[in-house]
């Protein structure tokens, strides 16, 4: 029974599973109230779950990069959890969950946003690498891309802080859909660069898409000093192409 936080990004959301299957889900949609709502609405969800707190068995958390207020927020929360409950505790980047967040399901509110169409894919491109960007204050952007396959994860450009233009001037995995809010604002951008961006909410980092990350890295490691962890903010650098495996994306 695993509990997750995500709030990296204006859009916070909370979600408890018991294995594969999604018991609970709860948003918070209001820009500035993570802080005062995050614990009340964990409350609520788990109690429309029909989920005690003494069930959970551990805690998954964004750890950014994003919005400093609501990842200090995620991070103080989720460690007070795990430690109350003397549960573990797993970050990911926000980034890679937004990737993973594609096709989760979300509140009507929010899936109509500006009359923009679900952002569902089928067939070759749903295993297409996804190229996200979140914004990180004038023309600067968070930047990573991913293979999210059904059995794993593969990191093809990792988490970078940057501009636009480093992004498009570097190696871009063939085939990449971009999205995310930064992908977005920069649509035209990219699109006239030969690009495809998706839309709204593909990119945006969920408490879903935690929960599906942690089932594609079972292996990984929970946190061992719950009290030191602290959230990931990115600085300056330039995305540069790593050295990843042959085979998945010729």
């Amino acid at each position: 029974m695993l509990l997750a936080l995500e709030t990296s990004t204006a859009v916070g959301s909370v979600a408890v599973a018991c294995g594969r299957d999604v018991l609970g889900r709860g948003w918070l949609l209001r820009r500035g109230e993570h802080a005062s709502a995050l614990i009340p609405q964990i409350s609520t969800m788990l109690e429309e779950a029909g989920v005690k707190r003494k069930d959970v068995e551990g805690l998954l958390v964004g750890r950014g990069p994003g919005s400093f207020t609501g990842l200090r927020i995620a991070a103080a929360t989720a460690r007070g959890l795990a430690k109350a409950l003397g549960v573990p505790l797993w970050h990911f980047s926000s980034l890679v969950t937004g990737a993973a967040s594609l096709g989760v399901k979300m509140p009507e509110s929010l899936s109509n946003h500006q009359g923009i169409i679900s952002s569902e894919l089928s067939g070759a491109a749903a295993v297409w690498p996804r190229y996200v960007l979140l914004d990180a204050g004038s023309d600067r952007v968070y930047a990573a891309c991913y293979g999210i396959l059904s059995d794993r994860i593969e990191t093809l450009i990792g988490p970078t802080a940057c501009t636009l233009s480093d992004v498009l001037g570097a190696w871009i995995p063939e085939s990449s859909l971009f999205c995310g809010s930064a992908a977005l604002r920069h649509a035209a951008v990219i699109t006239d660069a030969g690009h495809v961006v998706l839309p709204f909410p593909a990119g945006l980092p969920t408490a879903e898409g935690l929960l599906r990350i942690h089932r594609l890295n079972v292996g990984e490691e929970p946190v061992s000093e719950r009290s030191q962890w602290e959230p990931e903010y990115l600085r300056a650098s330039s995305a540069v192409r790593p050295a990843v495996s042959r085979g998945m994306h010729a």
